[in-house]
């Protein structure tokens, strides 16, 4: 029963987000949410302005126990400083991020600033990238779907997010973050601190910088980045700029403004 139940409300996001709603209530045409009994499917397109990352903030905002987050980008200030407070408040959070991302300037400030709150955190030690982009509240709620909490995410890529407020695809979603959690041949336990910032030279100043960190390491922001920042199959940061070779078959990961703020988040330009 309860396969068949997660079953079906996963045909009905399905069927809902490609227009198929007949004998569903939804409300308005431009309804981006919609409820199945007693459970609840919402959703946000980025270029739809529906501001995912405002549902995604709201979200965490409700955790009251347990936030467990496994996401591969982690860049955007407000869901930062969402998960720090969510574990100011009491509540058992835990994250799982990818190995290469994690190394990226930008994430690494993020990190580092969850870290220094007291949020434990793991990346996969397996070859492949960990590119889940799931957040599950109080065993309650699961969130889904393309969105990376970044920037790029919310503002210039065609994504989309999608809340489940069901409990039992909020236990399934939980019982496979559980066991990449405790798999340790998989996934290995990270220690970033403010205090590991080299360039401040003292735990006082990180602490001091704390609020600013992860704002003054994202990207100068310009109207219209251009730069597509990629990994490839072998895990390498690769940067395309308009005009390359591979540039128009590229699937961004993150966009850029300028060729310096590929390079410092650890990108390296393609060679053709």
């Amino acid at each position: 029963m309860r396969v068949w139940r997660i079953g079906m409300l996963a045909l009905a996001a399905v069927l809902l987000l490609s227009g198929c709603t007949a004998g569903i209530k939804t409300g308005s045409a431009n309804s981006s949410a919609v409820a199945l009994g007693d459970n609840q499917v919402e959703w946000a397109f980025t270029q739809a302005d529906q501001h995912p990352e405002e549902k995604l903030v709201a979200l965490i905002g409700e955790a009251k126990e347990t936030l467990d987050i496994a996401i591969y980008s982690l860049t955007y200030p407000a869901i930062v400083q969402a998960i720090k407070d969510a574990k100011a408040r009491g509540v058992s959070v835990r994250l799982l991020t990818d190995r290469i991302q994690s190394g990226g300037k930008t994430q690494k400030e993020a990190l580092k600033l969850l870290g220094s709150a007291g949020v434990p955190m793991k990346i996969n030690s397996h070859s492949g990238l960990m590119h889940l982009k799931m957040t599950i509240v109080d065993g309650e709620a699961a969130t889904s779907g393309s969105f990376n909490y970044s920037k790029s995410a919310s503002t210039t890529n065609d994504e989309i997010f999608v809340i489940f407020r069901n409990a039992d695809i909020a236990r399934s979603f939980e019982e496979q973050f559980e066991a990449m959690w405790t798999d340790e041949k998989r996934f290995e336990t990270i220690t970033p601190t403010i205090a590991m910032d080299e360039s401040t030279g003292s735990t006082g100043q990180a602490e001091e910088d704390d609020e600013g960190a992860v704002e003054s390491a994202a990207p100068a922001s310009c109207a219209n980045p251009d730069i597509k920042g990629n990994i490839n199959a072998k895990g390498e940061r690769i940067y395309h700029v308009p005009g390359g070779a591979g540039y128009t078959q590229t699937d961004p990961e993150q966009m850029f403004c300028t060729e310096q703020e590929a390079e410092a988040a650890g990108f390296r330009k393609a060679l053709r």
